[in-house]
């Protein structure tokens, strides 16, 4: 017996905390699909991972972000009014068993599915049940038959009886299958098939099983039957059998006190009471392994609706949210102590500090409260020997727990220092065998342990040098004395006080210290952990760096690696300087610990860290194990929304739109994508992107999980977004190419069509140009022409003249001054029409018109013959230079030709300036002499051909002729308009 007694402590002692928590964790995914509906009645994943959740009868859909209803997704009228449970496939569709029959929608071509062969004949057949195996799919239908589906068909596998029974709906699921069989509890019958041989089976449920059926879990060889009233039955294909595990005798199947599902060769039980099994998956039903569990009183009571397997986890719907059940990456034992201080083992038993009484745990993980002991501030442990232990009190400064017992440590404190004595003691540092220093809110003081003498720790040439401190760790290094306070790092040696950080003036609290080598280690508030080399040189380790928080309140050098409780969450440093950070997600019962609260048990290599939630307990070589296994999600693209002109817009949120090369119209004036935060409840993560080129380096993705692009420009953009584990091992990135396409004003053929006008107008301004310099040129010679003919031919006449009346030979009927006199005013006539036709500041609107009353003024009036003129010059502009001078010299002809030739009659004059013509007449209204000298005829014929050249060069029609009516010339010349004319009328005037 004594020996068998030793051999137990000894199992004991190597195996501490025997009774450990379930592997399996759980967190709340959502309190419910918005702040005032809390109830979820079914919950799936999809393939991309997406949520899917069914509340109030409506679809919604969780992207880790928002939760939106699917009728919001949807662009369409939906083809159902109430969804009454579903299903996600492997193959990214949902099976969704409405009020009105089976429907199918397809995640990745956002529609749902109305004739592919895999749902014909069963698409609006209500649905008895929808099972999810991973890698297959199967449907049991209101009309007696039950379905395999494949990816692209279906397979018939049996009938069963369609009958309706009690129509209880249960939270469990009476249609489950393995790779083995398939199993259909409906109506008091069992059905099973073998998916090897395809041979149905049937048999009978009694009617106290089947009553309070809540759940089918397959076995090999058989099923087991969750009773929420009796327990667990076994059917091993022959007869059903009760196992040992009972139910509560009750008939409420809504007070839930267990919940179970099968994983690999294990069926596992979270049983009442919080206890946790694991049983073979066999009909031998073999209990392999008993834990504790937590999901009774937070998830179980909590009117659990049902439940869905999701890859590696379960989702729990219940009426206060939904719930994610997986297994922990790490497992954190948890000593629900309450906030907690500084801990110690004696023997066999844990003692954990705080506020109020101790708590006491044994090696086995039974924990109470130590009413033993006196209620007190218990904030530091520090071990003096196998029996003893040293404690800081804070409040009564120090005592002692020998055994169990706790006692107050003896004190005097000499006269000369009761004032300054401090009894709020916060750390402690054996000095010597019988001296323990202690460190206060006032300086540090040295106790001795067999007197209980008191004094403050001090120097021969300073004194008290810590005086006015508040102690938070003490230290050695080397033959110094380290300390830190609120304001930062101390070394003292004899005679010598020295701030080693920070170095300058400013103050910064340092909770604790450690040395390690050559380097000290610095957990500070507000700058994370500092690292001191042997030539206090700092390096700065913050939350940029991967630490879970800057305010540090605990260190501990374990197994090579620095472990640091932090304020929000747990982290490690390697000794290559990686660092990894632990969250709620990971497993940690609580994120913020606490000053002193870690202790290392050496001989069960398992580290505790307290904090305000009590000590998590475990192996930090484990944990060490676990660094570079950390897996992040890819980046998940959920939506893209496009805003075009006229307040138009395109969403899209189907996988197969959802590519990494978007294409956006010319129309488009901004762009925004929407990104899912997948599994964030049980991983922590942050994302990242970038937008090339509008951005150079990485952002923070915003908490919307949006990337919003305003003002689009044609062109490319090159999207990134990667996500970033807590700890520095793992990260993934994906990439997106938007373009953007041009309009046409933007192309390169409107570029080429651009230089092509402007090269043609270019070309054409310059032969414009050319042309009517030419034109002038051919004016100037008609000009000099004319000043020769008519000009030179009337002052030949006056010189003729002037000879003859210088020589005496004048006629005695002849009159040489009055001729001289006739000629001398027709070339004064001449030169002025010759200069106003020449001079650019005539093209006004009205010249024409005026100077063709003045010159009809100066030849038609001495004649005695009437003058109808006929103007319109509404539409006129400013008239080109050329249509002008040809214009008038016509005219100038025609009044000659009527002066000269014409009988005496009425003359009408017409000049009609309209928008796309310029139309003139002359019109003699006298009739033609019968015979006409052949100098005149001569003359009509040479005057005849001026006209007509004048009217070719301004491109007009033109009619001379002598009628039974009189002499008529009618000139119509077309008018060009518009923005080309007038910059080539601006060009030419220069």
């Amino acid at each position: 017996m004594p020996r068998l007694l030793l051999f137990l402590w000894v199992v004991l002692c190597l195996f501490p905390l025997s009774m450990e928590a379930s592997p399996y964790r759980y967190t709340q995914v959502l309190a419910g699909v918005d702040k005032s509906h809390s109830m979820i009645r079914a919950a799936v994943k999809d393939q991309t991972g997406l949520i899917w959740l069914l509340s109030g009868g409506q679809l919604y859909r969780y992207d880790g972000v928002n939760v939106i209803p699917f009728a919001k997704l949807y662009a369409q009228s939906l083809p159902y009014d109430e969804v009454k449970s579903m299903a996600a496939d492997p193959w990214g569709r949902l099976w969704l068993n409405t009020r009105n029959g089976l429907l199918v929608f397809d995640i990745n071509s956002w529609s749902f599915v109305r004739h592919a062969s895999y749902v014909q004949g069963i698409k609006n057949l209500g649905a008895v049940g929808l099972f999810n195996r991973g890698d297959a799919f199967f449907v049991a239908t209101e009309t007696g038959m039950v379905w395999q589906i494949h990816e692209k068909h279906k397979t018939f596998l049996f009938y069963f009886d369609p009958q309706q029974g009690k129509g209880r709906r249960t939270v469990g699921r009476l249609f489950v299958a393995d790779h083995d069989q398939v199993w259909l509890a409906f109506n008091g019958k069992l059905y099973n098939m073998d998916l090897h041989t395809y041979k149905r089976r049937l048999k009978a449920i009694p009617a106290e099983v089947f009553d309070y059926v809540e759940d089918l879990l397959p076995l090999k060889g058989g099923v087991l039957i969750r009773n929420y009233k009796y327990g667990y039955y076994i059917f091993d294909s022959q007869q059903f059998r009760l196992s040992g595990l009972r139910g509560s005798v009750t008939h409420d199947f809504t007070n839930w006190s267990h919940w179970s599902f099968t994983e690999k060769d294990r069926v596992k039980i979270f049983y009442k009471n919080g206890r946790y099994f694991e049983y073979s998956r066999d009909t031998a039903f073999v209990l392999l392994a008993e834990e504790r569990h937590r999901l009774e009183e937070d998830v179980l009571y909590r009117k659990l609706n049902g439940w869905q397997r999701a890859g590696d986890e379960w989702l729990l719907s219940t009426d206060e949210g939904l719930y994610s059940v997986f297994r922990a990456k790490i497992n954190f034992d948890f000593v629900e102590s309450g906030s907690s201080r500084g801990m110690i083992r004696q023997h066999d038993k844990y003692y954990f500090g705080g506020y109020g009484y101790l708590d006491l745990m044994t090696l086995q993980g039974d924990r109470r409260t130590y009413t033993e002991a006196p209620e007190n501030n218990y904030y530091a442990f520090l071990e003096h020997n196998a029996d003893t232990t040293c404690i800081a009190l804070e409040g009564d400064f120090l005592g002692f727990l020998s055994d169990g017992r706790i006692t107050k440590a003896p004190l005097e404190v000499p006269a000369i220092w009761n004032k300054e004595f401090s009894s709020m003691a916060f750390c402690m540092l054996m000095q010597g065998a019988d001296t323990l220093l202690v460190g206060t809110s006032n300086g540090i003081w040295s106790y001795a342990i067999a007197s209980g003498i008191v004094t403050p720790l001090m120097d021969r040439k300073i004194g008290f040098f810590s005086k006015g401190m508040r102690i938070m760790s003490i230290g050695v290094k080397g033959e110094a004395i380290s300390f830190t306070t609120e304001n930062g790092y101390y070394l003292w040696r004899a005679g010598q006080l020295q701030k080693i950080y920070p170095a300058d003036y400013s103050k910064l609290n340092i909770y604790t210290h450690l040395h390690q080598g050559e380097n000290t280690y610095l957990a500070t508030k507000g700058r994370g952990l500092i690292v001191l080399d042997k030539y206090n040189q700092a390096l700065s380790v913050d939350q940029k760096n991967g630490l879970a928080s800057n305010t540090v309140y605990q260190l501990a050098w374990v197994d090579g690696a620095l472990f640091m409780g932090t304020h929000e969450g747990l982290s490690v440093r390697t000794q290559r300087g990686q660092v990894y950070s632990y969250y709620d997600s990971d497993g940690l019962p609580f994120e913020e610990f606490n000053h002193q609260a870690i202790y290392y048990d050496k001989k069960a290599d398992r580290l505790f860290m307290g904090g305000t939630g009590g000590y998590i307990a475990f192996d930090p070589s484990a944990l060490l194990t676990l660094v570079n296994q950390f897996y992040v999600p890819a980046p998940l693209l959920v939506g893209i929304h496009i805003g075009k002109r006229s307040n138009r817009y395109r969403h899209s949120y189907a996988a197969q739109e959802l590519t990494d090369t978007i294409y956006m119209s010319a129309d488009a004036v901004w762009f925004s994508m929407d990104f899912a935060h997948l599994d964030q409840y049980r991983q922590a993560y942050r994302m990242e992107y970038r937008i090339v080129p509008l951005m150079e380096g990485y952002q923070p993705m915003p908490a919307s999980g949006q990337i919003n692009l305003s003002g689009l420009s044609t062109g490319q953009y090159h999207v990134s977004v990667r996500v970033l584990a807590g700890n520095e091992g793992g990260s993934n990135e994906l990439n997106w190419l938007l373009y953007k396409k041009p309009n046409f004003t933007e192309t390169m053929g409107f570029y080429v069509l651009i230089l092509t006008f402007i090269a043609g107008l270019t070309s054409f301004i310059l032969y414009e140009r050319s042309s009517r310099a030419k034109g002038e040129k051919r004016l100037r010679k008609q000009i000099s022409r004319d000043l020769h003919d008519e000009v030179g031919g009337l002052l030949t006449g006056i010189s003729m003249q002037a000879d003859l009346l210088r020589m005496g030979r004048v006629g005695k009927h002849e009159k040489p001054g009055e001729a001289i006199g006739n000629y001398s005013r027709e070339a004064i006539q001449m030169m002025d029409d010759i200069i106003w036709a020449i001079d650019s500041r005539n093209n006004e609107k009205g010249s024409l018109g005026d100077r063709m009353k003045y010159l009809a003024g100066q030849m038609i009036e001495p004649l005695g013959m009437p003058i109808t003129f006929d103007m319109n010059h509404r539409y006129e502009r400013k008239m080109r230079q050329t249509v002008r001078q040809s214009l008038y010299l016509i005219y100038k002809e025609a009044l000659h030709n009527i002066c000269k030739h014409a009988a005496p009659g009425e003359i009408y004059i017409k000049l009609h300036v309209l928008p796309g013509t310029i139309d003139m007449v002359v019109k003699n209204t006298g009739h033609v002499p019968a015979k006409i000298e052949d100098n005149a005829q001569m003359r009509v014929g040479q005057g005849q051909r001026n006209m007509q050249i004048r009217a070719e060069q301004i491109g007009a029609t033109f009619v001379s002729e002598f009628t039974t009516e009189g002499y008529v010339v009618e000139v119509s010349v077309p008018v060009r308009s518009g923005l080309l004319t007038t910059i080539l009328d601006s060009l030419n005037r220069r």
